[in-house]
């Protein structure tokens, strides 16, 4: 070969690599300016529920901005039925929808069946910034397959009014104080009966939702299961907390209806429920839905604690979280959406804010959380949220928890109904956990 021909050929290849130099950089510049991977559109389609979706709503026009290339659509629906359509297209392998929103109660359930996209290392920057329980259920042999959202720290609602008639402290700081524990909670729910005529909280008897039973367990580690996956229900433990309820449900300090329903709503409304121990995402739902005209009426506390020695002082009551379907064609675009409304503690307190979503993500210095609230006596209710949020045990509601909490709704009916002894129907219930898990 000639030497003219050889540095043809070189000044060919180093235009060549020069060329594909420029066309990388300038694929680089696009993505760093918020491109899609391709350069080309892109529709994503959501599964969620509605307000979730109002949420993600008020960063969409951000999203846009950013992430012009991106269509969104979204697909409401209630999450019972999300997650009974999402197992039949898991099965089918269709590629939509490319995210669905989880709660954290059935999250483990949807893990399990490996039809979610493994997202590990994009989430380890996030790792620290989370509270620890909530990676819990997101995760299955080390790997990790859904973002935090948000969570339900459990703090004790009460209303200011009943509890003066009953000659008990109304400022936040001397609650807390006075109502340390749970046999503190029960002494204030006899004088709250004696003196005003209404119930301490409510919930069903033979239907309940667990919720309070639930947030106690969790609160000193107790859970359906034990550490190492093992059916737990039926513990000394668990056992004296299921007696609690049963006694303050015989004393006639409990208003009788299922949490979260009309007839429990209309006993918030009419001033018969003193107190709504629960998730931080009470405090919309008494504000906007069951009791809009009692404005000053409610403050907040932490939750009771079943010794004052007891080191965590929070609980969990449900939380939501964003996972990729491992079928999407669009995995990176995905990403991209959940990174931005979930990765970003900007957008998350705006989402805190307007919609009520108190986040996962640990933002106790962020200035939103010192906002008072009108409606709560202008107390800055949403440190109380944080505080919860910092001191929840790191627990998991596993794959098992529908069922779990199915069969523990059957042990207050055969207790109310049939005249169980707590201790049997707890027994019957683990029994009848361990036939159908194959757990120990």
């Amino acid at each position: 070969m000639g030497k003219k021909r050889i540095i043809y050929v070189l000044v060919a290849c180093l235009m060549i690599s020069l060329l594909a130099t420029a066309c990388s950089s300038n694929e680089n510049k696009n993505t760093a300016a918020g491109q899609t991977e391709s350069g080309k559109k892109v529709k994503l389609v959501v599964w969620t529920w509605e307000t979730a979706k109002d949420g993600l709503d008020l960063n969409m026009e951000a999203f846009k901005a950013k992430y012009p290339n991106i269509e969104v659509e979204f697909q409401n629906m209630k999450s019972t039925d999300l997650y009974s359509k999402y197992l039949i297209t898991s099965n089918t392998g269709d590629a939509v929808p490319d995210i669905i929103t989880v709660e954290s109660t059935n999250l483990a359930q949807i893990v399990q069946i490996d039809s979610l996209l493994d997202i590990t290392d994009k989430v380890a920057p996030y790792k620290e910034k989370m509270s620890p329980y909530k990676w819990e259920d997101a995760t299955k042999d080390g790997k990790t397959y859904a973002m935090p959202w948000d969570s339900g720290p459990v703090v004790m609602f009460y209303r200011n009014d009943l509890f003066a008639q009953a000659g008990l402290p109304t400022d936040p700081v001397e609650v807390a104080q006075k109502i340390q524990t749970w046999d503190d909670y029960y002494q204030a729910a006899k004088l709250v009966k004696e003196k005003t005529g209404a119930f301490m909280y409510g919930d069903s008897k033979t239907n309940s939702s667990n919720r309070v039973f639930e947030s106690m367990m969790w609160q000193r580690g107790l859970w359906y299961f034990d550490d190492q996956g093992k059916v737990a229900v039926d513990s000394p433990e668990v056992k004296e907390v299921a007696e609690y309820l049963i006694k303050m449900q015989k004393e006639n300090l409990v208003f009788d209806a299922r949490a979260n329903t009309d007839q429990w709503g209309n006993g918030i409304r009419d001033g018969q429920i003193a107190t709504v121990v629960g998730g931080s995402w009470h405090d919309a739902i008494i504000e906007n839905q069951y009791s809009p005209s009692d404005n000053g009426k409610w403050s907040v506390a932490m939750m009771p604690k079943w010794s004052k020695d007891d080191k965590y002082s929070g609980a969990n009551q449900g939380g939501s979280n964003m996972a990729i379907n491992k079928n999407s064609k669009h995995p990176e675009e995905a990403w991209q959406f959940i990174e931005f409304m979930l990765g970003s503690e900007e957008n998350q307190v705006k989402m805190m804010s307007e919609a009520g979503l108190f986040p996962a993500m640990m933002i106790d210095n962020n200035p939103a959380i010192d906002e008072p609230s009108t409606y709560f006596n202008n107390q800055a209710i949403r440190k109380v949220y944080a505080e919860s949020l910092a001191n929840t045990y790191p627990l998991a509601y596993t794959s098992d928890f529908p069922m779990a909490n199915k069969l523990m709704t059957d042990v207050w009916a055969k207790v109310f109904l049939n005249n169980a002894s707590p201790e049997q129907a707890l027994k019957d219930m683990a029994d009848e956990l361990r036939s159908k898990t194959k757990r120990e």
